[in-house]
């Protein structure tokens, strides 16, 4: 029979993420994994400027290239045909890409079957409460908090989190009519069945002899470790309360000071940025900072140098999109880059003035950055108080090389 020691034990165990660092993954830091044989995977934790990792680049480009062929393919038709969905089959398609991203195929559709439905219910509970002020704030606050929370078991549910968070406020952050709710719910959701669908067809085609592969997923494990991290002592509960409350005031922000269809920039850049770590989340806000003016850049020079017909922006928002799969653990600032070019090209193909969306994103951003700064301020970790960001930009120490044998 276990102690009342070997339950404690069990219990401090389960109050943080399982979490393995790049120097004990089963081929090191190059091998570009994330997860063990069995999905649960260490914490994605972005790399100072010029660093690359942990993935290598090789193998989450082309991942990347493969996982943008939905989002692409849709574009094709609702671009070059003129479709009412005006792009909302290739956000969905988009947003569903992300969930079991480093997965193979067949766990990756999987996890992106569970995300389709998430992503049209999201969608269209984002367009019903975004009706009103105080219902989309406290939407935002609730489906933020419970995203925060997915951190207590693994980094592939927690991406699942982020991903139904996403799809809240950018449907809230469209301002559509009531009469929009049933249209998102069914677009959205077929949108992620694109990825499901080719996911499937990878997975028949390309990958049959590796069939079996662990989903990482495990109703038990993922039962005991919520159960566990239900205490102020644990840092993924404390990163719900905080991410849910930060995203809630992003949200308030941008209604009081009506900004438009443009606000919903300040919660997703403190969806995309805080982390539950403090440092890891005071690095990614130097990164994002960096990112975001290259990426307003580059797709500035695109817009006024190529201009954006249907041509240009169906092979950008595609190239960007394979960029921003496969640099998401790469290069967080590159990644930040590229989803940044994807928005504002996509948004000018839609009729707004690329400067005009640049500057937008821009303070949106700085005021989501700003935020975030200030959630932890406010409400430091224990023992570690409050601590201006700089020291998260030093190098890391490269871990200690496994002596000869």
């Amino acid at each position: 029979m276990p102690t009342p020691a070997a339950g404690s034990e069990l219990r401090t165990a389960l109050s943080k993420t399982p979490e393995i660092t790049p120097s004990q993954a089963p081929t090191g830091r190059g091998s570009g994994l994330l997860y063990d044989a069995s999905g649960r995977a260490m914490r994605l934790r972005a790399s100072p400027l010029f660093e690359i990792g942990p993935s290598a680049p090789g193998p989450a480009l082309r991942r990347g290239a493969l996982i943008a062929v939905p989002v692409g393919l849709s574009l094709i038709v609702e671009l070059g045909f003129d479709a009412p969905t005006k792009g909302a089959v290739a956000t969905g398609a988009m947003f569903a890409g992300f969930a079991g991203l480093d997965a193979p195929a067949g766990p990756r559709a999987a996890w992106q079957a569970a995300a389709a439905p998430a992503i049209g219910l999201m969608a269209a509970l984002g367009v019903l409460s975004g009706q009103t002020a105080p219902t989309a704030v406290l939407a935002m606050g609730l489906i933020g908090a419970l995203a925060g929370y997915c951190f207590s078991y693994s980094l592939r549910l927690a991406i699942y989190g982020l991903v139904t968070a996403l799809t809240l406020l950018v449907s809230q952050g469209l301002f559509l009519g009531v009469d929009d709710a049933l249209p998102a719910l069914l677009w959205g959701t077929v949108g992620g069945l694109t990825q499901v669908l080719w996911s499937l067809i990878v997975w028949v085609v390309v990958e049959r002899a590796a069939r079996g592969e662990p989903s990482g997923w495990d109703r038990g494990a993922v039962a005991a470790a919520f159960r566990s991290n239900l205490s102020l002592d644990s840092e993924n509960f404390r990163h719900a309360i905080r991410f849910g409350a930060s995203l809630a005031v992003g949200v308030a922000t941008y209604r009081i000071f009506d900004m438009d269809n443009h606000g919903f920039w300040i919660p997703l850049t403190i969806l995309f940025v805080m982390r539950p770590d403090r440092d890891e989340t005071y690095l990614r806000l130097v990164l994002r900072a960096v990112g975001t003016v290259a990426g307003l850049a580059i797709a500035t020079t695109i817009a006024e140098a190529l201009g954006v017909g249907d041509v240009v922006a169906i092979v950008v928002i595609t190239l960007s999109t394979a960029l921003v799969f496969g640099l998401l653990t790469v290069q967080y600032a590159l990644f930040t880059a590229a989803i940044t070019v994807y928005v504002v090209v996509l948004t000018d193909t839609l009729g707004e003035p690329a400067w005009e969306a640049d500057k937008l994103r821009l303070i949106g951003t700085a005021v989501g950055l700003l935020i975030t700064f200030l959630a932890f301020m406010v409400w430091p970790d224990p023992q570690r108080g409050r601590r201006l960001p700089f020291a998260a930009l030093r190098p890391r120490p490269a871990p200690p090389e496994a002596p000869a044998r």
